[in-house]
């Protein structure tokens, strides 16, 4: 089994936004074939990540794992916000760090995403042809159905004004409108539904992150 090595590394997006990450290079001498794998809904590298990873390096396998821009270890001014277009074409950009490196075999590289990143997994092998294997695990594959199961048919008016509401308050300059995840508390309005504060709690503490905020039309990390 070959000993992987984690290195830190960033690469520019658009923007002149940095992102970061882990590069995992397995033991093995000569280009290998790699993966690039990043995270879900307000999720970082830090959040169980590591072990896939480094099961796929053991495997042979480079690794690039990374933050999205706004989260982790990444750069953007406005943090945790979730942009889902600009996190699939930063994802494209991932791709051609990886074909940079002396590492790697260029033509042999393959994508995993989970949950919401696993939708855009399913985006960046249907549209980038440079992409040879295609993994998303327990993928967001349609964000209306999704949009079905969470909110209640009666909370939709008011959920779709807080959406025109955030709209016209960034045109006046004013901050994202925040809206817990998670929360113990069922009056208050999460993203995600009840129990998944405990299992997001224990994901927090595991990362020594912060207690994660959305915005009608994006997420946000907030600190606890």
């Amino acid at each position: 089994m070959a000993i992987a090595e984690r290195r830190n590394i960033e690469f520019g997006v658009e923007g002149g936004v940095a992102l970061r990450g882990w590069l995992f290079v397995p033991g093995a001498k000569g280009p290998a074939a790699a993966i690039t794998m990043v995270h879900g809904y307000a999720g970082v590298k830090e959040h169980g990540m590591e072990r896939f990873a480094q099961a796929f390096a053991e495997a042979g396998f480079v690794v690039l794992v990374h933050d999205h821009r706004h989260f982790g270890a990444s750069d953007a001014a406005e943090r945790g916000d979730v942009d889902p277009w600009q996190q699939i074409a930063d994802w494209r950009r991932a791709i051609s760090f990886l074909e940079s490196r002396p590492e790697v075999d260029a033509a042999q590289i393959g994508i995993w995403g989970t949950s919401y990143a696993g939708g855009h997994a399913i985006v960046l092998g249907a549209t980038d042809r440079r992409l040879r294997a295609v993994v998303a695990q327990v993928p967001t594959i349609s964000g209306f159905e999704q949009g079905l199961r969470r909110v209640a048919p009666d909370g939709i008016a008011a959920l779709e004004r807080a959406f025109a509401e955030d709209d016209r308050g960034q045109l006046r300059g004013e901050p994202l409108r925040r809206q817990l995840v998670v929360s113990d508390d069922p009056a208050i309005p999460v993203s995600i539904g009840p129990g998944a504060t405990a299992f997001t709690r224990t994901l927090a503490e595991a990362a020594s992150t912060a207690a994660v905020f959305v915005s009608p039309s994006t997420a946000c990390l907030g600190a606890a």
